[in-house]
Formats: C-alpha cells, sequence, structure tokens
C-alpha cells in the first residue's frame, strides 16, 4: 500500500513537471507563434496525418497477429486490431516501459482462447517489438552520421543504450527457450502470501513457456515476420515527420526526419516513467528541430500535433475498453488450460 501511493505522488509530481515543462516551452516560443504554425498547417493535414497512421498501427498489430494466428486460429485480424488498439491506449497513457496494457490484450481475449496462449502470444510479440526497436535505433543511429554531427554526449548515450537492448535481448531469448514463467512462478511461490495462490498456477506457466519454446521451433519464419512488421511500423513516424515538413513548407528531408524520430524514441525510452511523456517528449522534438536547423516553433507544433494524434488513438482505445469492460474482470476458472492440459 505504501509502495502503491509513493508511485502515485511520483507519477502525479513528473506529471505536473511535465505540464510545467510544456508550459514553458510555449512561452518561450510563443503562444502567438505556434497557434500561426497550426492555423497553417490546417485541419484537413492533421486529420490526414491521424488517418495516415493508422497503417503504422495496422503493421504493429500484424506483429502480434501473425504470431497470435499460429498459437491459436480462432482469432480474426479485425478483433485482433481492437484488442491491441486498447492495450496500446494504456501503454501510452500508463508509466511502465509499454507494458501496461498486455494484460488487457489477454483479458480481452479471454473468451476466445486459453489465457495460456494470450500470454505466450503477447510474450513472443513483444520480445519481436523490442528486437524491432532496437534494429530500428540502431539503424538511425548509424544512418544519421552520414549526414549530420550531433553532439558526442547524445551518441555515447545512444550507443551505451543501443548496446543494453542488445544484451537485454540476447538475455530474454536465452530465457524463453529456458524456461521463464515456471522458474518464476516456483521462485514467487516461495513467498508466504502468494504461496496459495502461485502454486495453482503452475501447470499454466509451465503451458505458456512450452509455447512460446514451440512457436521459436516451430515457426521461426513467423518470428522474423513479427519482427519485419515492427520494423516496418517504426517507419511511420519518420513519413509522419516528412508529411508535416511538406504540409508546413518546411524543407522535407529523409534524412532529418530519420533522425528526429530516432532521437525521439532515445528521449522517450528514458523518460518511460514520465505519464504520457508529457512535456519530455514535446521538449525533445523542439531540441532536435533545433539542432537540425528548424525552428523552434516547427519542433512544438510537430509536438503537439503528434500529441493530438497519439490522444485520438487513446480516445479510440479506451472507447474499446469502455464497450468490452465486463471482460475486464479477472477469470478465476482455470477450465480452459485444464482443457489444453487433458488434451
Amino acid at each position: 500500500m505504501f509502495k502503491n501511493k509513493l508511485t502515485f505522488k511520483i507519477e502525479t509530481f513528473l506529471g505536473i513537471g511535465g505540464v510545467v515543462l510544456l508550459a514553458w516551452m510555449i512561452h518561450k516560443i510563443g503562444l502567438p507563434l505556434l497557434i500561426e504554425n497550426l492555423k497553417n498547417f490546417g485541419v484537413v493535414p492533421m486529420v490526414f496525418l491521424i488517418l495516415f497512421y493508422t497503417l503504422a498501427q495496422i503493421f504493429f498489430c500484424l506483429a502480434w497477429f501473425v504470431i497470435l494466428k499460429n498459437i491459436n486460429t480462432k482469432v480474426g485480424f479485425w478483433e485482433t486490431f481492437l484488442v491491441y488498439a486498447a492495450g496500446d491506449a494504456l501503454n501510452m497513457t500508463v508509466p511502465s516501459g509499454n507494458l501496461a496494457g498486455e494484460p488487457v490484450k489477454v483479458m480481452l481475449f479471454k473468451d476466445k482462447i486459453p489465457s495460456t496462449q494470450s500470454i505466450s502470444s503477447v510474450t513472443i510479440y513483444k520480445f519481436a517489438d523490442f528486437i524491432s526497436l532496437t534494429l530500428f535505433l540502431l539503424a538511425g543511429w548509424l544512418f544519421h552520421f552520414f549526414f549530420y554531427s550531433l553532439p558526442l554526449s547524445w551518441n555515447i548515450a545512444a550507443g551505451v543504450m543501443i548496446f543494453g537492448m542488445t544484451l537485454v535481448s540476447l538475455l530474454l531469448f536465452v530465457l524463453q527457450k529456458k524456461g521463464f514463467y515456471l522458474p518464476t512462478g516456483k521462485w514467487l511461490s516461495k513467498i508466504t502470501l502468494l504461496e496459495s495462490w502461485i502454486v495453482g498456477k503452475l501447470e499454466s506457466a509451465h503451458l505458456i513457456d512450452q509455447d512460446i519454446r514451440n512457436f521459436y521451433l516451430d515457426h521461426p519464419v513467423k518470428f522474423f515476420q513479427s519482427i519485419l512488421f515492427n520494423f516496418l511500423a517504426w517507419f511511420g513516424g519518420v513519413i509522419e515527420i516528412m508529411l508535416f515538413m511538406k504540409f508546413l513548407g518546411l524543407e522535407t528531408s529523409f534524412q532529418a526526419a530519420f533522425t528526429i524520430e530516432t532521437f525521439s524514441l532515445f528521449i522517450n525510452n528514458l523518460a518511460f516513467f514520465v505519464p504520457a511523456r508529457l512535456g519530455v517528449g514535446e521538449g525533445g522534438r523542439v531540441l532536435l528541430f533545433i539542432t537540425l536547423g528548424y525552428p523552434a516553433s516547427s519542433g512544438m507544433s510537430y509536438g503537439i500535433i503528434r500529441r493530438i494524434r497519439e490522444t485520438v488513438w487513446v480516445g479510440f482505445g479506451l472507447g474499446v475498453l469502455l464497450i468490452r469492460k465486463r471482460k475486464l474482470k479477472p477469470d478465476h476458472s482455470p477450465t480452459n488450460d485444464l482443457n489444453r492440459i487433458s488434451e
């Protein structure tokens, strides 16, 4: 209870700090200039950018769907997309390292497939997503050296982060191959308060580990397809920046857009503990636009437009959650998993 209260206070403090930072940047750049920029950009291009990013979301969802479809053939793409959007809404708003929405995905599918299979698919998908992000950041970081000379401290931090993410990827792969959920469950069962609850879940944990190992053995091509779909989806942000530049009348540059998106993601990953990266995301983009020779107002304008786009998608995802909220009640019945064991 104390930890939850402390976490809430920290997150509230960081959220307020983000709002203050955002307000300060708007004041320094000039609110009238920002309003003028947004007016010049126009409503139609803004709607177009929101609709365009649907393609990136579809690719992210496809990365999960190719895994889920091989584990359980009962699910369709449209339903998977709705569940993905619901989980993604929480991932974008709750400080959790992009993990808050994953349990929701499992619960929203509980009427369709056994929870063990949902958890297996989500685990494999998040791993593919993490690898794709590592590859995207590596590609963007190496690419920018051909065109720009960014501060040494930025590049050292980026290199350290990519190296760390690579090590984490290797560690996660080894853990999944050996089994992650069952050993973790056995370790947690040693805690007195959790023992009675965890012991009843160990067989399910074994099934999840088994599903994950079997997927890597039987469907390596599907796993690489998932990485590819995720990798392509990350370029949605790059193309979005290029379209923004075009609509606002700025010099449109792929290398600038790729560099801005890459280092923005570095900043976002470092600031995962800030609610919705409020203020931090906008500040990072302003700094990057300035560094690459663009006006500060264009960086803030893009940050605001991107925030609007994210808000629309969060609203869509939360709408799905609202409609399907009855499924968010945990199902404590082991029937589905026991049926799998008896097969």
